[in-house]
Parts: C-alpha cells; structure tokens; sequence
C-alpha cells in the first residue's frame, strides 16, 4: 500500500468516524421529536417511534393547555433577559478593571472571582434559599435572577478578561496621548475591540438561564417557575403514570427556541470565541 492510498484509508476512517458520531449525536433529539408525535410514546422502541404509526398532534396541544406553557415560557424569557444584561452592565466594567490590574493580582482576583463557579449548584440551593426567606425574596423571580447570576458573573468576568487582554496596548496608549479620559478609552477604544465576546458572552448566558434547572426547582415559586420545572407536572405520580409523549413534545418546545436562537447567532459565537483565542 503506497503512501497515497494510505492517506485516502486514514482520511475515509476520519469521515466514517464523524459520521458516526453525528448519527449518535442527532439520534437522540431525533427520537425525543419522534415521541412528541406519537401517542403510545412509552410503548415503543426507539426505533419504531420513527415510522411515526400513531401519529398526533394531540401531545402538543396538551402542553399548551394543560401545561401552561405560554405562563412558564414567559418567567424564562423575562429571567433569561434579566440575567444578560445585567451580566453584561456588570461583567463588563468589572473585567475591564480587573484588567488593568499587575497581571499577578490580576491572576489571583481573576482566580479568586472563578472559584465561585467551581461549586456545585446544589451545595448553593439550600444557603440561597435561607437567604431569600430572610430577605423576602424566597419563591419570587428576583430571588431565582440572583441565583442565576452568582453562577453566571464568575463565568462573565473571567471570560471577558480574556477579550480585554487582546486589546492592543498601543491603541490604549495612543488614545491617552491624544486626550482620551478613562471612560471614553472604555467606552470608544476598548469596547468596541471586544464586542464579538460581548456577544458571545450575552448568547451563552442567556442559554445557561434558559436551561438551568436546579435553582428554579429549589428556590422559585408557583409564580417564577420556568419552562424546566413547568415541564414536571406530567412527569406523574403514585396514581397516575408519566405522559411520556406529552413530555417529548413539551421538551421539544423548551429547545426550540435555544435551538433557533442559536442558528441565528452562530456566527457570533464563533467570532467570539475566535477573537478571544488569538493574542491581539
């Protein structure tokens, strides 16, 4: 076997194998889908539920009715929208600061604000809980938009001193020989060199929040509960099974959304994650 022909076997197995991680990948989304639409769900192989025999619709229009999913949609959009800018008017001055700190204090802060996101969520549900019912804040979305950003801001300031780092020294120095004050350097200089991570940053906290289920399962309320905990009243009881084709279709319409939202700005994400990758 000559070296050509070793190439196009190596470069055929590399397909292969992505093939098949893809079919592995997909399948299951692919089959929570296929359950949405049909109604003996529980019944079926995973298999089987792709020729779509018993198919409905009926799944669906018992999420929306049934599940209140107009009611759980919006205290997700209204936390998840919540938890993205304030992250960003937040996150982003702070990073900045810290970034024109000496690069040992600013290693240590940076490492000090990151280790809050090092612990699990559940060893926070209970203190943040005892918290919120001191403060009045227990079962409300505000108590449940503060948990969501003691995990999120640790993330946000540690990823956007990264993008600060990147700013070119020289353009900051030439801005101040020219005049430029410390907010106008923030503001007009430096923002606008990083704001494919501020994308990025604004499209990844709003899918944490969006998805996180712990916290709204610990700490919200009947009236600030999201879309992942709405979804448990048709996980049944002692009395009454599952409704396992109702839950596909409501799971399905809970990615939806993330899944269009995130199509939509791929692009972003990528630049983000680019820009921040390469020392500018």
């Amino acid at each position: 076997m000559n070296h050509r022909q070793k190439g196009r076997l190596l470069l055929g197995g590399q397909y292969a194998g992505l093939t098949l991680w893809l079919i592995v990948a997909l399948l299951p989304p692919v089959i929570l889908l296929a359950a949405a639409f049909n109604e003996t769900a529980m019944f079926r192989s995973p298999l089987a539920l792709l020729t779509l025999r018993d198919f409905t619709l009926d799944n669906f229009a018992t999420a929306f009715s049934a599940g209140d999913f107009w009611f759980y949609f919006r205290n997700s959009l209204i936390i998840s929208v919540a938890a993205v800018i304030i992250s960003v008017v937040v996150c982003v001055p702070m990073a900045y600061g810290l970034n024109k700190l000496r690069p040992r204090v600013r290693g240590a802060l940076s490492f000090a604000v990151l280790a809050m996101r090092f612990l699990p969520h559940v060893v926070l549900a209970l203190p943040l809980f005892l918290i919120f019912v001191d403060i009045g804040l227990s079962g409300s979305r505000v108590g449940l938009l503060l948990a969501h950003l003691a995990i999120h801001i640790p993330f946000a300031v540690w990823m956007m001193v990264g993008f600060f780092e990147n700013v070119p020294k020289e353009m900051e120095e030439a801005a101040i020989v020219d005049g430029c004050g410390p907010w106008k350097l923030f503001w007009s200089i430096s923002l606008p060199v990083v704001r494919p991570g501020l994308n990025a940053l604004a499209i990844l906290v709003f899918i944490m929040s969006w998805n996180e289920y712990l916290f709204a399962l610990f700490l919200a309320g009947s009236d600030a509960q999201p879309l992942t905990v709405g979804i448990t009243r048709f996980m049944g009881g002692v009395e009454a099974g599952a409704q396992y084709g109702v839950i596909a279709a409501y799971a399905s319409l809970i990615v939806l959304p993330v899944i269009i939202f995130a199509l939509l700005a791929n692009r972003y994400i990528v630049s983000g994650m680019t820009a921040g990758a390469v020392k500018g």
